[in-house]
C-alpha cells in the first residue's frame, strides 16, 4: 500500500476524501493540472520518497507562479498527481452580493449608474449613426459634453474600480468597453497629471470616441464568440485608421483625442498597429489608454472568456510593461489599484473573510476592507489595514465581477442599414 506523499505520514492512498472541512477552512485535494489556477496554502509538508520537501506545509500556492511548471514536474517524477490546500471558507454569492449593496449604497465616489448608462447609451447611439452613414457634429458635441460631465466625477478621484460596467451581451461590449476605457484613462490621467482639468477631459473624449471605428468592421467580425482568423484580425486592425478619419470628419482635431483613437493598440515594443510606433514616439494619452484598454478587456467576461480577476490583470499588465505598455503608466495602474484590487475577496490573519473596497495607496498590501458583520447585519463594518498593525491580509480568495448597471439591452442593427435617399 503506497503512502500518499502529498497528505500527512498517517494517511494512506485508500483515502479517497476530496474535502476536509476545518474550523478555518476546507482542506480541499487538487489535481496537479489545475494547481496552476488553485489558490491556497500548502497544507502538509509534500515530499519526495526519500522524504525531501517538495513544498513546504503553510505556504500560499501563489508565491510559486514562476517556478509552478518545475514544482509540477518534480511532483510527477516522485508519482504526485495531486496536492492538498488549505482554503478559508469563502463568502457564498449571497454574501458577496449584500456587502457589495453596501459599497454602491448612497456612495458618493462612485460615478452613478444613471450617468453610465447615459454614456453607454451615447456611445450606442454614435456607432448606429455611423453605421447608417448619419453621424453628425450634434452627436459628437452630446459626446463632449457627457466627457465634460464624467470629467467632473473624476476629478474627484472616486473609487474607479467599483464604477466600471459589466457587459451583459455581446452586442453591447463596445459601447460598454468605451464608458469602462474612458473611465479608467481618465483615473489614470489625473493621477498622471494632477489638476490639469482640461488634458483630463481630452483625454476621457478620447476614451469615449477611441473604438468609434469600430462601426465601419462587419458585425460577422467584431461580434464573433472567439478567436479571429489572420484575415479577420488584418480587418480588425484596420478600425483605429477609420475611428481617425470618421473623427475628422465629424470636426474633431484634437491631437490628444486622435491620438487615442489612432494610437491606443501601438505598443512600447513597436510592434503594434496601425503605425507600429514605437516607445515615447507613442503619444501619452494613447500609451495610457493602451493600459486602460487591454486592463478592462482582460476583466470582462465574453462568451468565449471568463473575466480575469483585477489582481491578475495588473500581474499581467506589470510582466508586459516595458514591451506592450509604458512601465510608468504600468506602475501607476498598480499603485492605484493596488496588489489586492477593490473587488477582491480576501481572508485576514485572524480567520474572517471580507471584501476590498477601496486601495491601500501606497502601501500596496494593505487596503480598506468590508466586512460581514454578523451582530448588525445592516451596518457595514470597515477595516482599514492601514490603522491595524496586528492585522493583515493572510491570503487571496477570488474577485467580484463589475457591477451591473440594471440597463436594458442595447442593440446594433444586425446589418449595416442601407444609406438612405437624399
Amino acid at each position: 500500500m503506497r503512502r500518499d506523499l502529498a497528505a500527512p505520514e498517517t494517511e494512506l492512498m485508500e483515502d479517497e476524501t476530496e474535502t476536509e472541512e476545518g474550523g478555518e477552512g476546507a482542506v480541499i485535494k487538487v489535481p496537479l493540472d489545475t494547481l496552476y489556477k488553485s489558490h491556497g496554502v500548502v497544507a502538509y509538508d509534500i515530499k519526495t520518497n526519500k522524504g525531501a520537501v517538495i513544498l513546504p506545509a503553510g505556504v500560499d500556492i501563489s508565491l510559486f507562479e514562476s517556478s509552478m511548471e518545475i514544482i509540477v514536474d518534480k511532483m510527477r517524477e516522485e508519482g504526485i498527481d495531486h496536492v492538498y490546500l488549505n482554503v478559508p471558507q469563502q463568502l457564498s454569492e449571497t454574501d458577496i452580493n449584500e456587502i457589495i449593496d453596501k459599497v454602491y449604497a448612497g456612495n458618493a465616489e462612485i460615478i452613478s449608474k444613471e450617468k453610465a448608462v447615459t454614456v453607454i447609451k451615447g456611445v450606442g447611439s454614435m456607432f448606429n449613426a455611423i453605421r447608417e452613414e448619419d453621424i453628425s457634429t450634434d452627436i459628437v458635441n452630446q459626446m463632449s459634453n457627457m466627457s465634460a460631465d464624467l470629467t467632473e466625477d473624476l476629478v474627484r478621484n472616486p473609487q474607479v474600480a467599483f464604477s466600471l460596467g459589466k457587459v451583459q451581451d455581446a452586442d453591447e461590449y463596445t459601447f460598454v468597453h468605451s464608458f469602462n476605457v474612458a473611465v479608467l484613462t481618465g483615473y489614470l490621467t489625473g493621477r498622471i497629471h494632477q489638476g490639469d482639468r482640461d488634458y483630463l477631459q481630452r483625454v476621457v473624449m478620447g476614451g469615449l470616441l477611441h473604438d468609434m471605428g469600430k462601426a465601419k468592421i462587419p458585425l460577422d467580425i467584431l461580434h464573433k464568440p472567439g478567436p479571429l482568423s489572420t484575415e479577420e484580425f488584418d480587418v480588425m486592425k484596420k478600425h483605429p485608421n477609420f475611428g481617425v478619419a470618421m473623427a475628422l470628419k465629424t470636426g474633431v482635431h484634437d491631437p490628444v483625442i486622435i491620438d487615442i483613437i489612432g494610437g491606443h493598440h501601438e505598443k512600447w515594443s513597436g510592434k503594434g498597429y496601425p503605425k507600429g510606433s514605437k516607445g515615447l514616439t507613442i503619444p501619452e494619452s494613447a500609451r495610457i489608454s493602451a493600459v486602460a484598454d487591454v486592463f478592462d478587456a482582460l476583466t470582462a467576461k465574453r462568451v468565449y472568456k471568463n473575466s480575469m480577476s483585477s489582481r491578475n490583470a495588473i500581474t499581467m499588465i506589470l510582466k508586459d510593461s516595458g514591451a506592450h505598455f509604458d512601465a510608468k503608466v504600468a506602475r501607476e495602474l498598480l499603485v492605484s489599484l493596488g496588489l489586492y484590487p477593490p473587488g477582491s475577496i480576501v481572508a485576514l490573519s485572524d480567520g474572517r473573510v471580507g471584501f476590498v473596497v477601496s486601495g491601500g495607496g501606497k502601501d500596496l498590501v494593505r487596503p480598506v476592507i468590508l466586512m460581514k458583520n454578523e451582530k448588525e447585519i445592516d451596518i457595514p463594518e470597515f477595516i482599514d489595514l492601514k490603522n491595524e498593525p496586528n492585522l493583515c491580509i493572510a491570503q487571496y480568495i477570488g474577485h467580484s465581477e463589475k457591477r451591473d448597471l440594471g440597463y436594458a439591452r442595447l442593440s446594433l442593427p444586425t446589418k449595416p442599414a442601407e444609406r438612405r435617399p437624399l
